[in-house]
This record gives C-alpha cells, sequence and structure tokens, in this order.
C-alpha cells in the first residue's frame, strides 16, 4: 500500500486532507505519503454590485479574507443600424454608462 502511494506521488497525484491556514483563503496539504505542502488559493467570493450608479465598473469582495476583484459590466442596449445607407454599421449603446459599440461593414 505505501509502494503504491508513492507511486501516486511520483504522478503528483498527493493525498492528504486540505486546511485552511488562519481564516484566510489559502489552504495547505501536507501530503501523507511523501510529506510535500501543497497550497491552493480558493476565495468565496460574493457577487458583483456596481460601483456607481452611472457607471458600469462592478466590484465583487471574498467573504473570508475581503479581497477584490473588479470588471465593467454594460448593459447594452438593441443592435440597431446608424443608418439607411447600404453597408451601414450597427450600433448599441450601454443603458447605464452611455458608452457606444459598433461594428465594422454589414451586408443589408
Amino acid at each position: 500500500m505505501i509502494v503504491f502511494r508513492r507511486l501516486l506521488c511520483v504522478a503528483g497525484l498527493h493525498s492528504g486532507p486540505w486546511l485552511l491556514s488562519d481564516g484566510r483563503c489559502e489552504s495547505v496539504r501536507v501530503c501523507t505519503a511523501c510529506g510535500k505542502t501543497d497550497k491552493i488559493v480558493r476565495h468565496t467570493w460574493g457577487g458583483f454590485v456596481y460601483v456607481d450608479a452611472g457607471r458600469c465598473g462592478q466590484v465583487r469582495r471574498c467573504e473570508r479574507c475581503a479581497t477584490t476583484q473588479s470588471r465593467t459590466w454594460h448593459a447594452w442596449g438593441p443592435w440597431r443600424y446608424a443608418n439607411t445607407e447600404f453597408g451601414a454599421p450597427q450600433i448599441h449603446r450601454c443603458r447605464r454608462c452611455h458608452e457606444t459599440e459598433k461594428t465594422a461593414y454589414t451586408l443589408r
């Protein structure tokens, strides 16, 4: 049995329980067969919330260690043609920050 466990360790498949260190998000495992220490970080993220009313920046916070992560999340409206000309690009506008995005040349 010990030989089998050591073969698993050689293949990178270590065993042992993951333990949270000091209430943070870093988990530590000491392999029961070879003694190798592995560390991983697993956050417990809350939901994203908008930072400002007229902007699209969002932030979420880890419930354990208070680390933050941010992103930009637009509330895009429907695609519409910019004008009635042949090959006109399509445009859509964000409902929160009013940023626009358009496509390249399109055929109707």
